[in-house]
């Protein structure tokens, strides 16, 4: 296995004391992708927000910033990453604002309809099954519910060599914005938007539940 293989598995599933270590560097080194996402969603203050694959922890803290009457959940399926972001909000958790729980976004025990706001930064390209586990998402998500992915590897002429690196190191999902299209309003999403940043590579896609 090669040095990149190794860090995108870590990257997949932060394991052991390398994980743990990667999950806060994930906290740093996706800040700016973080602080940029979120300005294409209204978030107000008395919500219930998922971030789905948190890692280190940190985008559950600055959604926390901002639902100060509501309630921030936090879930990922590496326990080690799950040890890094409860320890990132500790204060947060003990006032009864943040949980952060070890769970798969395939199958959550959250109840229907439970979210206004769904985030999920850089981690759709692992999901197991990318269409069905989007039918999970929108299971939970309210009616008008917003969801909102983000990430740093999508198919675009000025980065596909490099994102082909990536991809073929680590068998990613990788789609085009058009796809992102397909396949969340095939679920049943609307509203969809789309926003890049073209410099560095980045995208985010929204859409909202609406029946």
């Amino acid at each position: 296995m090669s040095l990149l293989e190794r860090m995108l598995s870590q990257a997949k599933k932060p394991r052991g004391r390398f994980g743990r270590l990667l999950a806060r560097g994930m906290n740093l080194g996706h800040s700016g992708l973080t602080k940029w996402g979120l300005r294409f969603v209204d978030i107000a203050s008395d919500i219930h927000a998922l971030d789905i694959g948190c890692g280190g922890g940190r985008t559950v803290a600055r959604l926390a910033g901002i639902v100060t009457d509501g309630r921030v959940f936090g879930i990922d399926y590496s326990p080690d990453a799950v040890v890094v972001a409860r320890k990132k909000n500790r204060a947060l958790i003990s006032e009864g604002r943040v949980e952060i729980l070890e769970e798969a976004v395939s199958s959550m025990r959250f109840s229907d309809g439970a979210f206004d706001l769904i985030t999920a930064f850089e981690t759709h390209y692992f999901w197991p099954d990318l269409g069905n586990d989007l039918k999970e998402v929108y299971r939970v998500a309210k009616q008008d519910g917003q969801l909102l992915i983000v990430g740093a590897v999508y198919k675009n002429r000025r980065f596909d060599r490099r994102n082909r690196r990536i991809v073929d190191a680590s068998g990613m999902t990788y789609l085009s914005i058009e796809q992102f299209r397909g396949l969340l309003e095939g679920v049943g999403f609307s509203e969809f938007d789309a926003l890049e940043e073209e410099k560095k590579g980045w995208f985010a896609v929204k859409c909202r539940r609406q029946e």
